[in-house]
């Protein structure tokens, strides 16, 4: 039996990934870099902002110039994109609201973006402030697995008798690297991969989404 269940945020909770994929892909075009929006799915899914930024550093060959600018260009962007067209992923609330474990979400977003992208989607009912584990409140990212370890910790749960909902590669690599059983929801992870990341059960929809009984 689980005594908790950490759910990551982006492409679990909310569809938020698209969104931000749309925002980095306009703003690496400011760069001169030509990858398509796909190919931006593709590098960026899952990574914390600073990583994005090493990954966009090393693939310029050099800092990205003026960065101040181009991360205030990025924010107002998909602020802009998450305040009107973010969406939760469809029967979410249902699950929330049946839970009965302990629960937290675990998330490679900064603090206000996550303050966002729950209010817009009105999943922030379900998350108070202790039931919030980003990046930047804890000083760790995916893939990571501390964080992980952290959020088990911090409910007081031992993280091998946690549940992980995940879905991008970083995402999953923290939470299997930290010893959490994980289920993988809509994953951007090839067969092979979740098959190596001993992935237990894949699901494309939460009406599928139910835990096992004693």
């Amino acid at each position: 039996m689980f005594e908790a269940v950490l759910f990551d945020c982006d492409g679990v909770l909310v569809d938020s990934e698209i969104l931000a994929t749309r925002a980095l892909h306009r703003s690496i075009q400011s760069l001169g870099m030509n990858d398509s929006e796909q190919e931006v799915a593709e590098t960026f899914t899952g990574h914390s902002w600073p990583d994005c930024v090493r990954m966009i550093e090393e693939r310029l060959g050099k800092p990205i110039p003026d960065l101040q600018q181009f991360m205030d260009d990025n924010r107002q962007f998909s602020e802009q994109l998450m305040r009107t067209e973010l969406k939760t992923m469809p029967g979410i609330e249902r699950v929330l609201s049946n839970l009965t474990l302990p629960y937290a979400l675990v998330t490679n977003s900064r603090t206000f973006e996550l303050t966002l992208k729950l209010g817009v989607a009105g999943l922030d009912r379900f998350f108070p402030e202790d039931r919030r584990i980003d990046c930047q409140k804890f000083d760790v990212a995916k893939p990571d697995p501390a964080i992980y370890r952290k959020a088990a910790e911090y409910l007081g749960v031992d993280i091998t008798r946690c549940l992980v909902v995940e879905d991008s590669v970083p995402g999953l690599t923290a939470a299997t690297s930290a010893g959490a059983t994980v289920w993988a929801y809509r994953p951007h992870a090839s067969d092979t991969q979740l098959r190596e990341f001993g992935v237990q059960r894949v699901f494309h929809d939460w009406a599928e989404f139910e835990l096992p009984t004693a």
